[in-house]
């Protein structure tokens, strides 16, 4: 199923006689949350310490595998945060901001050079375009969307992401796996498969697809260097070339401290998006967002399961091609034979709604 096809599994949830779903991840057997249909909300997410000690006791003594492959709370707090469950610790100053920007670009008199919003590595791991709009200022009861601004994208942030998508499993990483998780049997699914920085890299490779594609960026030119400080620096200072050979405005985006000092230096309007480090046990949940948050965590976990519903995600599977991962597909297995039925009924006749909608 594609990350919108989700949404027709996420809705036999919503239809369906359960009031709780259990969501786990498989190979540390821990329950991540509970999703509380009625209300609707996520309950019981884990704790900080209980994953620590989930993913300690699961690290791999074979020293050809990384401990690193095993993902940690910040994954999970990463999800939560891209599928929009989590807002940024700023998010209504950034929301005014935005609005502010967005008004004084239509006022010649306030900005008369074209404006242009650009943006930092960590804003397409974060998915913030895509996810976290419309973004609404309650102080002057106004909303803004992604789509009201130009965008303009360094080749060096391009290169960032891409440079990380370069490792597979090897058959010596997945025998040393499959000695330290539970339900091993899972990882055939894995072999030569990408690891997790690379799985969360082509997460950030999709949204890079939607700024260029659906926002319509415009690429500049930048080069890369080693060390992720100066490499910052040098992104900071493309978009200042670029700005300053066309006379532009840029306003930066980026959830990194020291990005906002190397904008600042570079002459840059910025804006910081303060991550937030504090995970709630219980919150409110956007049924729409339900799905965005299932895929992203089946993608950079590798696999996620609804023990209770009886099914089980795949991010990951054997002959997952580059295409899968640009349409955003996960392997989705039933294992309640009677859960399935309805939800293909209802994912044929969607497919062949869009199909005949494209022809």
């Amino acid at each position: 199923m594609t990350r919108q096809e989700l949404q027709i599994f996420t809705n036999s949830l919503y239809r369906g006689d359960k009031r709780y779903v259990h969501v786990s991840y498989p190979f540390y057997e821990l329950e991540l949350f509970t999703l509380d249909i009625n209300r609707p909300e996520l309950t019981q997410i884990v704790r900080p310490n209980a994953f620590d000690w989930a993913r300690t006791s699961r690290k791999p003594l074979d020293r050809s595998v990384s401990a690193d492959e095993l993902p940690s709370f910040s994954d999970l707090r990463n999800c939560l945060l891209s599928s929009g469950f989590l807002d940024y610790k700023n998010e209504a100053e950034v929301a005014k901001k935005l609005v502010d920007l967005r008004d004084e670009a239509k006022d010649p008199n306030k900005r008369p050079k074209p404006v242009f919003v650009a943006v930092d590595t960590n804003i397409l791991y974060n998915r913030f375009l895509s996810r976290h709009f419309p973004m609404r200022d309650e102080s002057r009861n106004s909303s803004v969307e992604a789509a009201d601004f130009r965008y303009v994208l360094s080749e060096i942030v391009q290169m960032e992401v891409d440079s990380k998508i370069t490792h597979k499993y090897s058959r010596e990483e997945i025998q040393g796996l499959a000695g330290v998780l539970a339900h091993a049997e899972l990882l055939r699914e894995f072999a030569n498969a990408s690891g997790r920085r690379e799985r969360c890299a082509k997460l950030a490779f999709n949204e890079m697809n939607h700024l260029l594609t659906e926002l319509k960026a415009l690429r500049i030119k930048g080069t890369a260097v080693r060390g992720k400080e100066r490499n910052d620096i040098e992104i900071a200072q493309s978009y200042k070339h670029w700005a300053r050979g066309g006379d532009y405005d840029v306003f930066l985006l980026t959830a990194d401290e020291d990005m906002v000092n190397h904008a600042r230096t570079s002459e840059l309007m910025t804006l910081q998006l303060e991550l937030p480090f504090v995970v709630p046990e219980h919150a409110r949940i956007d049924p729409w967002g339900t799905s965005d948050l299932f895929y992203d965590l089946a993608v950079t976990f590798g696999a996620l399961s609804l023990e209770n519903a009886g099914v089980l995600m795949l991010g990951e599977w054997g002959g997952k091609s580059s295409s899968d991962y640009q349409r955003e597909k996960v392997k989705v297995r039933f294992l309640d034979e009677l859960a399935y039925p309805e939800v293909a009924r209802q994912l044929e006749v969607c497919r062949k709604v869009v199909s005949a909608g494209g022809a």
